[in-house]
């Protein structure tokens, strides 16, 4: 069954969460964190909960306090505000926010706390990783198209226009809204390098990660899994021939899942199920 709710996040901001579950088995328990840009219900992403369900996951995406969508309007970037002043700091306190709000709720008995897995996608997958690294009591991440140095790509501080200004904007290439970018970002980035350095920290871990690629991804180069892939404990994956979203699209139609995400899907489940 799925259930909607809202948990605090960041700053006491509210945002909405959903939980995909079978009631009355205690399960593992996957955490979604979507990308920059994205939201909990883009796309494929209903389906990826569906999917992770029958495998005998029970399933929770959320979206970040931040990431310009309010609990009211999910599916819209109605909070430019908000989008413009979200950091990795901020992703990370909801995370762990979240975790603390489901032990509260009446599914809680269906949740086994001790079997917590994150996956992430793209920007989400940076964060994903950066909590699962330092947070013991999650068994082990999987990302998709992830961001592996997001202090490279979002901390640069070599931007002097940006940092006069404070703000720079970047188009939304789906709704085409001018989403504004506040220089705090590369500040926050710098501020938490350490805990974003995450090929350092993987080196530290014998816990295992899963990273799957895309061959021909537009905004995250596949090259990105150069950074991990000679590492004992990391799992590379490359899909040939397909993109950042995995063949998804927002909207997304089709009640089957796009033939590249199902096989990353799969890859990530059966990984999960052998840690």
């Amino acid at each position: 069954m799925k259930q909607e709710g809202i948990y605090t996040g960041a700053e006491g901001k509210l945002a909405g969460y959903d939980i995909q579950y079978t009631p009355n088995q205690k399960r593992p328990l996957i955490v979604f964190c979507h990308g920059f840009n994205g939201f909990k219900d883009w796309g494929a992403f209903n389906l990826m909960a569906d999917y992770f369900l029958q495998k005998g996951f029970q399933f929770v995406k959320l979206n970040f306090s931040h990431n310009g969508t309010s609990p009211a309007h999910p599916l819209d970037f109605v909070d430019l505000e908000a989008f413009g002043t979200n950091n990795f700091e901020k992703e990370l306190e909801d995370i762990g926010s979240l975790l603390v709000h489901l032990k509260k709720e009446s599914f809680a008995d269906s949740i086994d706390f001790d079997k917590l897995f994150l996956i992430g996608h793209s920007k989400g997958g940076a964060t994903a990783l950066a909590y699962t690294l330092s947070h013991p009591e999650i068994v082990s991440c999987a990302t998709l198209a992830a961001v592996l140095d997001p202090v490279a790509r979002y901390g640069k501080k070599n931007d002097k226009l940006w940092k006069e200004n404070g703000v720079k904007f970047v188009v939304n290439g789906r709704t085409k809204q001018k989403m504004p970018l506040y220089y705090q970002l590369v500040e926050n980035t710098q501020k938490i390098k350490e805990k974003l350095d995450l090929r350092n920290l993987l080196k530290g871990y014998k816990r295992k990660f899963l990273f799957v690629h895309g061959v021909k991804d537009e905004a995250v180069p596949v090259t990105e899994t150069n950074l991990v892939k000679n590492l004992p404990n990391c799992t590379v994956s490359i899909i040939e021939d397909t993109n950042h979203v995995f063949g998804a699209s927002h909207p997304y139609t089709s009640t089957d899942l796009p033939t590249d995400l199902q096989n990353a899907l799969s890859q990530i489940a059966k990984f999960f199920e052998s840690v």
